[in-house]
């Protein structure tokens, strides 16, 4: 109720650990089997079903009980009239994320701020590296991923006077284009705290 961004992306890893097919679902959507007689189209008798109609209701079936169960009751109120996860998902995400024309504000604001971010000296590299991570993490969010390689540039771009030794040596060392972030960062965090030690 309060978190979309982390409640979205708990929820995406969820479904997909349940079945690929059931994120899907969510994804795609589900439309109840229908069957033409005399070119009239209607619902297709459950008896009549088969494994296929079957398999793809179960997909939905356990998208929309996994969302039922993962939502405030004032969240639950917003969707409880839904039988399609696709249908509630798209609620919850336009409730808590816009229009498509208010997520492309809200990730114009995240690259601004993306661009603008440095470290101060009175920073940790933790402290800078949460706030970037939280910039990361609420643009993959509304659905753009910022690659790697550029959070990558972006870090050693940022840091302030007493990081540019390591910086260098990084730069001389590495292809900083293939250079994992993981990497970078753990790089990063021992060089300051070694640092620290010393001082």
């Amino acid at each position: 109720g309060s978190n979309y961004s982390f409640w979205k992306a708990q929820m995406r890893s969820f479904l997909k650990s349940i079945d690929e097919k059931v994120w899907q679902s969510v994804m795609n959507g589900w439309t109840e089997p229908t069957i033409t007689v005399d070119g009239v189209t209607f619902p297709k008798p459950i008896e009549k079903w088969d494994t296929i109609d079957y398999q793809n209701s179960s997909w939905n079936s356990k998208a929309i009980n996994s969302l039922f169960c993962t939502v405030t009751p004032e969240e639950f109120s917003r969707i409880c009239n839904c039988e399609v996860a696709k249908e509630a998902w798209d609620i919850l995400q336009t409730i808590h994320e816009g229009t498509p024309s208010v997520k492309r504000s809200k990730l114009q604001r995240l690259t601004t701020s993306f661009e603008n971010l440095s470290m101060k000296d009175s920073e940790t590299f933790d402290e800078f590296y949460a706030k970037l991570s939280d910039i990361v993490n609420s643009s993959f969010n509304l659905g753009e991923k910022i690659l790697e390689s550029k959070v990558v540039g972006k870090i050693l771009r940022s840091l302030p006077d007493r990081f540019q030794p390591k910086v260098t040596a990084i730069e001389e060392a590495q292809d900083v284009d293939n250079l994992k972030l993981d990497q970078l960062v753990g790089n990063l965090q021992t060089y300051e705290h070694y640092n620290k030690n010393i001082l």
